[in-house]
Formats: structure tokens, sequence, C-alpha cells
């Protein structure tokens, strides 16, 4: 058991990194805000979790259950989702502060399109808006992805038991 501790935090923490860097490369590329990239962070925890989860998956007396195997995708995935927070939070006060103020912009010139904008309003409420999107943006850093690591866990320990299976069958 203390070995399956130690792997799932080293699993997490190599999905976390892989997720940080993409950010950071696309900070510094200022594509943060292209359509894709929800798609890609989805693509990274989901197929991380499930391939990393399958990696030597956890045994009970030598067999593979699928509670131990999602409690174990559902560790990687959490061990990943708090090195993405502690990022997040130190990349919205300290490493990118600025952007807050892109993403604002950003959601301004969409909201520009809608016909009952109101600019006063929007002036007027700016200093609100930015402690919304700040608080938003983190508990969404948290939730999203965490269900989406739940789903690659699930997806996992499905994957773990077929493949046990059909292990079994050929011999």
């Amino acid at each position: 058991m203390g070995t399956e501790q130690k792997t799932h935090i080293k699993k997490g923490l190599i999905i976390g990194l892989i997720l940080i860097l993409f950010d950071i490369a696309l900070q510094l590329t200022h594509n943060k805000f292209q359509p894709w990239v929800a798609n890609i962070n989805i693509a990274i925890i989901l197929i991380g979790v499930i391939v990393l989860m399958n990696i030597q998956p956890p045994k009970t007396e030598g067999k593979i259950v699928f509670s131990n195997l999602f409690g174990y995708g559902f560790r990687v995935s959490v061990v990943a989702v708090c090195a993405l927070f502690i990022y997040s939070v130190l990349s919205v006060y300290l490493v990118f502060p600025d952007y807050l103020t892109e993403l604002y912009n950003h959601n301004l010139v969409e909201a520009q399109k809608q016909p009952n904008f109101d600019a006063a309003k929007v002036a007027a409420n700016k200093d609100m808006a930015m402690k919304v999107m700040r608080t938003s943006l983190l508990s969404m850093v948290v939730m999203f992805n965490l269900a989406i690591g739940i789903t690659g866990a699930l997806v996992g320990a499905v994957i773990a038991l077929l493949s046990e299976s059909f292990s079994k069958k050929k011999v």
C-alpha cells in the first residue's frame, strides 16, 4: 500500500506538470483564449489519468478490484488538480497578473456584441467583475478539472478490469 501512495503522487504530479507547462506555453504565446485550449486540457487530464493509472494498477491479493482502481485514479486526479490549483493561484497573483485584465477585456469584446450591452454599467462594475472572475477562475480550475479526472478514473478502472479479464481468458 505504501508504494501505491507514492506512485499516485508521482503520477498526479506528472499530469499537473504537463498542464502547468502547457498553460505557461499558452500564456507566453498569447494563445490562452483560443477555442481549442479547453479540449487539449481535457485530453491531457483524461488520457493522463487513464494511461498512468493503468501502468502498474493497484492489486489486492493479486486481484484487480474496481474500488481500488477507481480510488487510485481519483487520488491521481486530486494530486494533479492540487498542483494545478497551486500554480493557478501563483499565476493569477504573481506570475501572470495581467491575465485577469486580458480575460476581462476578452469578455468585454464578446459582451459588446450583445444587443443589450450597457457600457456605463460595465464601467461601474469593473472591480466587482474582476473579483468574481478571479474567484470563478480558481474554483473552475478545481471543479472542472476534478470532474474530468474522476471521469478518467472511472474509464481507466473499467479499462484495467477489461484488460485483466482478457488476459485471464487467454491463459
